[in-house]
């Protein structure tokens, strides 16, 4: 009998599983994939490489009209029989409802209001994708923030890469560097050097330690504020921005709120005082300070290694998990988020409201190329922030997202804790109200 999912397959030499093969480890192990790259795999507990080699012949994978005809996103899919998705099973809530999922554990709910899952199979679970760089995205192991690296880092001992996009490319025999792409031709960038470009391990696909797709959060707050005492409440909770894979704190001053669940200290990286006057709406004319921010994220260059860059004011309460939904079909498109259409007949809206901003890695990839573009061309004086990031990404040639559950603003049509479609609320400005919003929005 061949072997299944997480089996030992050295001496069947076959995968039960349609789309699979066997793939050696090492001569102690040889377990069913989808695919493999020779090196270590991102998703495993252990870094040690794989030799990759093929043992028997792959089980036949899904037919050609599997994509089209079966169902896919979050589609019911008892009517059809069948998942478009590799490595997905269609599994029943009850008898009215019923989607693909990777598993599902007879009884569980994701929220208390919600009925629970009977998880009865409907159809074969469709192959997997013989695409390894598919099919292996998804949360990454805890070893891989240390051990890999960043981009521009040798690479050679790793073989693998931090950041989303990134191949761990050799150029000879004592360097390999983690870069998007390589080309064999001289490099002007390198004296002229030439590179291999043997590819080393896998391509990465970011830092996602908590969750997938990756979050990178940012924050700007005043620590002798309220919005100090908020951010400090939130650190002790886990929760808003400290939920996310990646995080970093801005301020004009100097700060630290104390340690992490993740065990490290949460610091202010300070910027420049900057004055903040009075924009065209009325608002907070604020654009010049944030551009002082976005200078700041562009030169750590943490974006690099996450999904998605998400801003995030003090006073909204963010629910990690739920972005994750909202952004995963669009992980790897150049876009942002417009999140608010308050009035659908004006020529500025659907725009992006400022408490929570959602950019792709690309966006911000856009934004790191053409910000001086913007702040030269565009007439940003009297702009709120919010205002000209849109109008700057516009600008650029940015793609948009219209996704109005991403954030519920009362300055937008209202924020509702206990609405499980959206992924934010906004504004909650003391303690007890922020973290009665965040109560409401995930019951215990």
């Amino acid at each position: 009998e061949c072997s299944g999912d997480g089996e030992d397959c050295r001496s069947t030499k076959c995968c039960k599983e349609g789309g699979m093969q066997c793939y050696e480890k090492d001569g102690y192990w040889a377990t069913c994939r989808a695919g493999c790259f020779k090196g270590p795999n991102l998703k495993e507990k252990d870094w040690k490489p794989w030799s990759c080699k093929e043992l028997g012949f792959r089980t036949p994978g899904a037919a050609s009209w599997v994509k089209k005809s079966c169902a896919s996103g979050g589609e019911p899919c008892a009517p059809k029989g069948c998942c478009a998705e590799p490595g997905m099973q269609c599994y029943t809530q009850s008898q009215y409802y019923s989607q693909c999922r990777p598993s599902c554990t007879p009884g569980e709910k994701a929220n208390a209001w919600e009925p629970e899952w009977e998880c009865k199979k409907v159809g074969m679970r469709t192959p997997r994708s013989h695409n390894e760089a598919e099919q292996n995205r998804g949360m990454v192991a805890p070893w891989v923030v240390p051990r890999c690296a960043g981009a521009g880092e040798n690479c050679m001992e790793s073989q693998c890469c931090h950041a989303v996009g990134h191949q761990c490319y050799k150029k000879n025999e004592f360097w390999a560097s983690c870069r998007p792409d390589c080309s064999t031709e001289p490099d002007p960038k390198d004296k002229n050097a030439t590179w291999s470009c043997k590819a080393l391990g896998p391509r990465g696909w970011g830092l996602a330690i908590k969750g997938w797709p990756s979050l990178y959060c940012i924050t700007l707050f005043m620590p002798s504020s309220y919005e100090g005492s908020l951010l400090k409440h939130q650190l002790g909770m886990n929760a808003g921005i400290f939920g996310c894979d990646g995080y970093d704190l801005f301020a004009a001053e100097s700060c630290t709120l104390g340690e992490t669940k993740d065990g490290v200290m949460a610091s202010a990286i300070q910027i420049p005082k900057i004055r903040v006057g009075v924009s065209q709406d009325g608002t907070a004319g604020n654009a010049k300070l944030f551009m002082a921010v976005w200078d700041k994220v562009i030169a750590g260059a943490r974006f690099r290694d996450y999904d998605f860059t998400i801003k995030v004011d003090p006073d909204a309460v963010l629910i990690p998990w739920r972005i994750r939904d909202h952004m995963r079909p669009h992980i790897g498109n150049n876009a942002y988020v417009v999140n608010c259409n308050k009035f659908p007949g004006s020529p500025n809206f659907p725009m992006m409201y400022g408490a929570v901003e959602v950019f792709s890695m690309q966006a911000m990839y856009a934004y790191a190329q053409g910000s001086g573009r913007c702040g030269s061309q565009l007439p940003w004086g009297a702009w709120g922030e919010d205002y000209y990031m849109t109008h700057c990404l516009d600008f650029l040639g940015v793609g948009r997202i219209s996704d109005f559950g991403t954030l519920g603003d009362q300055l937008c049509t209202g924020a509702n804790c206990g609405d499980p479609a959206v992924a934010a609320y906004h504004p909650f400005k003391s303690v007890g109200s922020w973290e009665g919003c965040w109560n409401a929005a995930v019951p215990r």
